[in-house]
């Protein structure tokens, strides 16, 4: 029973630890999103599907531990089809940093769309919480 007892409060301690700022966003991380300015008619968004061989959850944007990072992403086909493919970028996620993804063509009939990093900006909040002491 006190067993029982000590590891029920363990497990309640760890998730209440985790709901006090813990968890993913306890440490200096990078942000990775679909781009979703496009101001180029050769230009669209890439949706991340995969980072380090992971799949990637697309309704949600969780935090990125910064160093190299292979990321997968879907590259839409043609208006009207259905038809996307994939392309893979290694990144250099650095702390605090969020990463725009998007793909371009050649020329506007070509169908060589291949991914980039469109834009880069840092993350304020994530810059505060970790700036230390000045």
């Amino acid at each position: 029973m006190k067993k029982t007892a000590l590891a029920s409060s363990c497990l309640l301690a760890t998730l209440l630890a985790g709901c006090a700022g813990g968890g993913m966003y306890s440490e200096p991380y990078a942000l990775f999103q679909a781009e979703g300015r496009m101001p180029a008619a050769d230009t669209r968004s890439a949706f991340i599907m995969k980072i380090d061989g992971r799949n990637v959850d697309m309704s949600r944007n969780d935090p990125v531990q910064p160093g190299t990072r292979n990321v997968e992403v879907s590259i839409p086909g043609a208006p009207g089809m259905a038809d996307s493919d994939r392309d893979t970028l290694t990144v250099d996620a650095k702390p605090c940093t969020r990463y725009y993804f998007a793909a371009r063509r050649s020329s506007p009939t070509a169908r060589d769309w291949k991914a980039f990093i469109s834009a880069s900006e840092p993350i304020g909040e994530c810059e505060k919480k970790f700036a230390g002491p000045k």
